[in-house]
């Protein structure tokens, strides 16, 4: 077998989970719906702030180890300042998926002697229904082991 070191942070998400009254939920296979569009200002009642923030600010910690939420910790994170009923469910949505996939995290595998850097990018034109921002993000893999992402808006 070869060597390798292994980060997760499934532990913690469990915490999360029991601490949100999500531990029980049921599992989904993706962290956001395809179709979902949220607004600033969006439909629902408003929603108590300190929750969801709460909420984000748990996400985030898990980013050092689950960049694959990456995306939707950092789409919800902008609804922080006047969240609705629809930001919450969109939030609930991420918490199933964290369930499912409460065991992924980072491998890091021994390479060999030839080293290969690979880089991944994606964006939108646009996509922000608020501000018509765009928003994009790379990924950076040595060795088929991923060691820098980030997103920009």
């Amino acid at each position: 077998m070869e060597k390798s070191i292994t980060l997760r942070q499934s532990a913690y998400a469990n915490k999360v989970l029991e601490q949100f009254g999500m531990s029980d939920c049921n599992a989904v296979n993706v962290p956001l719906e395809h179709k979902v569009k949220l607004h600033k200002d969006g439909e629902g009642e408003p929603i108590d702030v300190t929750e969801y923030r709460c909420i984000i600010g748990s996400l985030r910690y898990l980013l050092h180890t689950r960049p694959d939420l990456s995306f939707a910790v950092g789409l919800l994170s902008r609804y922080m300042q006047r969240p609705t009923s629809l930001h919450l469910k969109a939030m609930k949505q991420t918490l199933r998926y964290l369930k499912g996939t409460i065991h992924f995290g980072l491998i890091y595998t021994k390479g060999g002697n030839d080293e290969e850097l690979v880089c991944y990018s994606n964006s939108d034109l646009a996509g922000d229904l608020d501000d018509r921002k765009s928003t994009g993000g790379m990924v950076f893999y040595i060795n088929n082991c991923l060691v820098s992402w980030g997103s920009y808006k």
